[in-house]
């Protein structure tokens, strides 16, 4: 049945928030304020529905400039003004630190959401998938499956540049395809497939010898030089990263999150440091530059090589890094004696690496999940900590992402 709908706010995930009869409705395209129109099955607690048609434009609502951005899942909220945006983000941060971390928003300071410099245009990597006819896009609901994209408003100029020249390649058998660019404009790639089929590597290969791509990895087979270096940081050091490898996407937020990270620690961070998921170190060059000495976990080892080269550039790190590959948690068991700690997880979060962590006087956890973060929250609380202050960064303008960076301090 079709009904009217006001959304009241935006949750987790980018859906709007409305009620109908008592029962709980989320709903994709809608902005707080809308009256939209939706069609509802009526049954169960709550449901998930689409906006059919805007009855009444809210405040909060903007035009999208994207024209596919309602068959694309990949940004939500790009009919949500940039304010609001912000807004929605920084009650969430709370909201999930409230209802599934136990830690009431009067007991810790909230600090306001840091804004990305760029709303568009501020993706320096991404990852495509192989659509049904061949094309390369993105995941929509599950009626659309992936959703062919020519031109994303996320990508970075040089990044739209690379995804053009590979875009219309036919690249038998690839099926994932991961774009990487430093900020010279550089670019590498990788291609994910099952099995690499002779032509592919061929292609894949020829892409690397006609100067395209400066290197890629195709099934752990690397050809060229895959790996990028930025522009060296104010400090001296180079980041650096690879297309297989994670590495924060938004370039022009990282030294906000750097920034975020090292206030939380505070004077721990020129101590003794350890940081777990250090990966190939856009938190752990900021630290030796601050003069910290760190123990950096990662069970990468690509990345901790990448690590290692950037490090070593810098004479004054000698002797400050030592770098420990294997499982966060198991790692983590093991070490002790440490003015402060550093995580910085993956999206599903570190709770074992939370239950094994030494005691230290200081955690700062970097999160790009605000529930997860909640989730471990408690396990510290649990373990003796308190949360101090959170600081959400919105480094994923249009999408229902962002980080948070808390510190927690021992009772």
């Amino acid at each position: 049945m079709k009904v009217a709908l006001r959304i009241q706010s935006i949750v987790h995930g980018g859906e709007g928030l409305a009620h109908h009869e008592g029962r709980v409705v989320f709903v994709r395209g809608g902005a707080p304020g809308d009256v939209i129109e939706a069609e509802i099955s009526g049954e169960g607690r709550f449901e998930h529905a689409r906006a059919l048609r805007v009855v009444e434009r809210g405040t909060a609502r903007v035009t999208a400039p994207c024209p596919i951005v309602d068959r694309c899942a990949g940004c939500p909220l790009q009919h949500v003004a940039y304010a609001d945006q912000l807004a929605a983000k920084e009650a969430l941060t709370a909201d999930a630190l409230g209802r599934i971390g136990g830690i009431p928003r009067g007991t810790y300071e909230l600090r306001p959401i840091v804004p990305s410099p760029r709303q568009i245009r501020y993706r320096r990597r991404a990852r495509l998938h192989r659509g049904a006819k061949g094309a390369w896009g993105f995941a929509g609901d599950r009626a659309e499956g992936i959703v062919p994209v020519a031109d994303c408003l996320l990508f970075e100029e040089p990044l739209q540049r690379l995804y053009e020249t590979v875009r219309d390649l036919d690249l038998p058998g690839a099926e994932d395809l991961g774009l990487d660019t430093s900020d010279s404009g550089r670019g590498a790639i990788e291609v994910r497939t099952e099995r690499p089929a002779p032509a592919l590597r061929k292609r894949v290969r020829s892409l690397v010898d006609s100067g395209a791509v400066s290197g890629s990895v195709l099934g752990g087979e690397v050809a060229g030089d895959p790996v990028l270096v930025d522009s060296a940081d104010p400090a001296g050091f180079r980041l650096r990263s690879r297309p297989d490898l994670f590495a924060q996407a938004n370039r022009s937020m990282v030294p906000a999150l750097r920034e975020a990270a090292l206030l939380a620690l505070g004077d721990a961070a020129a101590g003794h440091v350890l940081e777990l998921y250090c990966g190939t170190g856009t938190l752990t060059l900021p630290l030796l530059a601050r003069g910290a000495a760190v123990v950096g976990v990662e069970s990468s080892p690509p990345a901790l090589q990448l690590l290692r080269r950037s490090a070593d550039e810098v004479a004054a790190f000698s002797g400050k890094l030592r770098l420990v590959a294997g499982d966060a948690a198991r790692v983590a068991r093991d070490l002790d004696k440490f003015d402060a700690a550093l995580l910085d997880p993956p999206r599903t979060g570190g709770a074992a690496a939370v239950r094994s962590l030494p005691r230290v006087p200081v955690i700062a956890y970097v999160s790009c999940d605000a529930p997860t973060l909640a989730r471990d929250g408690k396990l510290l609380a649990q373990r003796g900590y308190r949360l101090v202050e959170a600081t959400p960064l919105d480094l994923f303008p249009q999408t229902a992402h962002f980080e948070v960076v808390a510190l927690f301090e021992a009772i």
